[in-house]
């Protein structure tokens, strides 16, 4: 309840039936299909998949990204928030940091460099997809004010099941930084859970996809430096 009260109205486009199809279908059947290639191929096929997906069908479906809209003025207040949550996050993963003890530096900055910025630029474009294709399916009026909790709640939910599924399905295969064992790994999941909501309202509120992209790439980002974590040896298994 309280975050649907932060979700402020974005009109900035209209979902069709096609959408909702294709939002429960990517929120059901991709980490799935992720998990299978993964498991065949390595992690690259299905990270450009993955972010191929996001980006093409905001595109092709919204009409833009939501990256380089006019900035307002002043930052969202839940912006400045998502970055406190992200901070307390990145304390646990310290405390609770899985340690490379044969740490290779080239592929250290090429994660950073590369899949830190990128997977940080992307992910959200299809959460955000999935969320809005439900809850913005019909007019916010007074004679449609039950249907569109309905349709709220079912786009919550399905976002829900998709960030869920989609990392204990893939990323958990191979995104090894934080111990997830240990009680503190347990409250770092809990807060980027919370921080996966936040960038909803960080979208609706600040309508610049930026706001939502800097608070993820400090996630990918600081915690490859204490744990010398690289992503290059997953890439491929062939």
């Amino acid at each position: 309840m309280i975050l649907s009260v932060y979700l402020i109205m974005a009109k900035t486009w209209k979902p069709t039936l096609l959408d909702l199809g294709l939002s429960l279908v990517i929120a059901i059947v991709f980490p799935f299909i992720a998990q299978f290639l993964y498991l065949k191929t390595g992690a690259l096929i299905p990270m450009v998949l993955y972010y191929g997906l996001a980006w093409g069908i905001c595109k092709w479906r919204r009409g833009s990204t939501g990256y380089f809209n006019t900035v307002k003025k002043k930052y969202p207040k839940a912006f400045l928030m998502n970055v406190g949550v992200i901070l307390l996050s990145l304390i646990c993963a310290y405390f609770a940091r899985i340690v490379n003890v044969h740490p290779n530096t080239s592929g250290i900055i090429l994660t950073a460099l590369v899949w830190a910025t990128i997977n940080a630029a992307s992910e959200q474009l299809l959460w955000i997809y999935i969320f809005e294709s439900w809850d913005l399916y019909l007019p916010w009026t007074e004679e449609n004010k039950k249907k569109n909790w309905v349709f709220r709640f079912t786009g919550l939910i399905l976002f829900s099941a998709f960030v869920g599924t989609i990392h204990t399905m893939y990323w958990v295969n191979f995104l090894h930084t934080v111990n997830s064992s240990m009680l503190i790994g347990v409250i770092f999941i809990l807060l980027t859970t919370i921080s996966g909501f936040l960038h909803l309202v960080v979208w609706r509120k600040g309508n610049e996809m930026i706001y939502t992209f800097i608070p993820h790439f400090l996630l990918n980002l600081l915690p490859l430096f204490w744990t010398g974590y690289s992503i290059i040896p997953y890439l491929l298994n062939f």
